[in-house]
């Protein structure tokens, strides 16, 4: 039997036309794991193949038997789209023309599946054909024996070729001259998957739950003022994306839309995403406009989830790229009070930090801001005081790594206090069998940890010998030494005093011609600047000698004086036998300094950077104990 599948109907149709309406073979059907029954299709047109995904209302086709594998199909209605990164056909209207037939042609595989051709036994009269016996590494039933397809269809062909009569592929209609009124098409568009969604697409509708509400923003650029707001769509599929509106658009639909109901939305502009305000994973977002309808569906649907996680591990977290969204999950270990914080835009705001832990063994700092300090900040607090370890599920939080790494909210992220989720009940379960009190390490913290029976000793020439700093992560050891020089040429830096979030910037400052100082960063100016240590300080042990940097918590430890008292010692009081004699005492004392060692690139050349965290006089009796009970250790090895 001959049958003519639509040449390079693959390329085609993934580049972009809309309108073959080609004929091409099934060669997988195979379900997908989804809230809601769905079907994945592997398709030929006999030379190559592509993923392709069956929309909902088609599920009948295999159900009933009447789609499978090696039926010839026609298709219809169709779109392409991203699913998962990955490229599909969504069919959205098919015809089937010959329900069960042999492998045409020779199709070479997509990446994402695997078709292993099988030859019939010797001497049968289908010898030489071949057929897709795997998909996914997963087998596939041989189809039961079946009559020859042109004689089931013509009994009266038998041993004759058949050329199976298939629609014409599609052109579009002749265009005439006005001679009347234009009749529209006034039915409703059909329902889509939002993974099917895409610019090119006329007439479409989808069904979801809102997920996430932003607020009102308002705007001014070159065209006047405006004012925004977006929220956050989640299908039955998994499907998400944007929705924003502006302008008058605001004033129709943000009353109307209420998060955790469920509408029917159409007519609105899909265009590319605007990834530096929008997280979803998708290419696409959608615009409402004064033509789109946002219609609330009465009836509860119970095959769309209310939020869709992604949950990652905390010690994931450690790894993660500054600015990224993450969904995290942890056990509230300690609730800090709400704080006012000046913005560097001159507003105020409330910042709250909490602390989550996991069974990672590891733990973060949630920064809330805003209106959630109040919100679930505040009932959070009132739990924790009662002696309760709440569960704390976090959708959409912004990855910071200013001090190590921490977790902040932006204006789409959602908080959930206890939530009914399989993830919250297995943290629970492993808290109150036991990781109440298991160990856990911050992340939130780029300092060493000061607990003298955990910290690493090494001599000053240990720190070259064992190449320490030279591998991914930091090096944090304990080194006893003395101070031989100190350079005091340059000794601090002139700093921004503002609050940053919830630290100072402490960013670097240069003066402007009114005689003020101006950050960059901030981009403020104010009269007095602030001055932070940044010492070079050389120390030697019994072993060698070699140089460390100290910032201003440390600077001070050493030198017991603010940098800006010592600043203004030198250069505005000018009492140098002062300066000199605070240096000097600082000269030949012995100190244990806890060090960060890592290699960073200057220019295009790799240095290793040794970091004092803190420093503390050695005190003769501990330092006592410590080497009595190191010598015992010692004797027993």
């Amino acid at each position: 039997m001959a049958v003519n599948l639509t040449r390079n109907a693959i390329a085609a149709v993934m580049g972009g036309d809309l309108n073959l309406k080609p004929l091409v073979q099934v060669l997988e059907v195979r379900p997908i794991r989804s809230a809601q029954e769905r079907y994945r299709l592997v398709v030929s047109d006999g030379g190559a193949t592509q993923q392709a995904l069956l929309a909902a209302q088609l599920n009948d086709r295999v159900r009933s038997g009447a789609l499978r594998r090696g039926s010839v199909v026609q298709l219809v209605e169709y779109v392409c789209s991203s699913v998962q990164n990955r490229q599909v056909i969504v069919v959205l209207n098919m015809e089937i023309i010959i329900a069960d037939c042999e492998i045409v042609g020779n199709p070479k595989l997509p990446p994402e599946a695997e078709i292993s051709s099988q030859k019939a036994h010797s001497g049968s009269s289908n010898s030489g054909q071949t057929r897709g016996d795997q998909f996914n590494g997963h087998s596939a039933p041989a189809p039961p024996p079946r009559a020859s397809t042109s004689s089931a269809i013509n009994p009266s062909n038998k041993g004759q070729s058949f050329n199976p009569t298939v629609q014409p592929s599609y052109k579009p209609p002749p265009v005439y001259k006005a001679h009347g009124a234009i009749v529209r098409n006034e039915a409703p568009a059909r329902i889509i998957p939002i993974a099917a969604l895409n610019p090119y697409q006329g007439r479409w509708a989808i069904k979801a739950r809102v997920t996430a509400k932003g607020d009102i923003r308002r705007y001014n650029n070159a065209r006047g003022d405006g004012k925004v707001f977006s929220f956050d769509l989640l299908d039955s599929d998994g499907g998400e994306i944007r929705v924003t509106c502006f302008n008058a658009v605001v004033d129709r639909f943000y009353d109307l839309v209420v998060v955790g109901n469920v509408y029917l939305i159409s007519k609105g502009s899909v265009k590319p995403a605007q990834k530096n305000f929008n997280h979803l994973n998708n290419q696409w977002e959608i615009f409402l406009e004064s033509a789109s309808t946002v219609e609330l569906c009465p009836d509860e649907d119970t095959s769309i989830p209310q939020q869709q996680f992604n949950f990652r591990i905390i010690n994931e977290i450690e790894n993660a790229e500054n600015n990224s969204i993450v969904d995290i999950i942890g056990i509230v270990m300690s609730v800090g009070a709400s704080t006012t914080i000046l913005r560097k835009n001159g507003m105020e705001t409330q910042r709250r930090i909490l602390n989550l832990k996991d069974a990672s063994g590891k733990s973060v700092d949630l920064t809330l801001w805003g209106d959630l300090c109040n919100r679930q900040g505040r009932e959070l607090q009132e739990m924790f005081d009662s002696g309760y370890f709440p569960v704390l599920a976090v959708k959409a939080g912004k990855v910071n790594d200013f001090s190590g790494k921490t977790v902040g909210t932006i204006s789409s992220t959602q908080l959930f206090i206890d939530p009914d989720l399989p993830e919250a009940r297995s943290l629970r379960g492993w808290f109150d069998g036991g990781g109440k009190s298991a160990a856990s390490q911050s992340i939130s913290k780029d300092v060493m940890p000061v607990l003298q029976q955990n910290e690493i000793r090494k001599t000053v020439s240990q720190i070259k010998d064992e190449g320490l700093g030279r591998r991914e992560k930091p090096d944090w050891v304990t080194v006893k030494a003395t101070v031989s020089f100190i350079k005091t040429d340059t000794f601090c830096y002139t700093a921004c005093p503002l609050t940053v979030g919830d630290r100072q910037c402490g960013k670097k400052v240069s003066r402007v011609g009114n005689g003020n100082w101006c950050c960059d960063r901030c981009n403020q100016e104010f009269r007095e600047c602030d001055y932070r240590y940044l010492l070079q300080v050389q120390v030697q042990d019994h072993t060698g000698l070699t140089w460390v940097t100290a910032f201003q918590e440390s600077g001070e430890e050493i030198l017991g004086i603010s940098a800006k008292e010592l600043y203004l010692m030198k250069h505005e009081e000018q009492d140098d036998i002062k300066f000199a004699e605070i240096i000097r005492c600082c000269l030949f004392e012995q100190y244990l300094f806890r060090l960060k060692i890592k290699e960073e690139t200057y220019g295009d050349e790799q240095r290793v950077k040794v970091t004092v965290v803190k420093s503390e006089k050695v005190n003769p009796s501990v330092e006592s104990r410590y080497l009595l009970d190191f010598l015992s250790k010692m004797s027993v090895h």
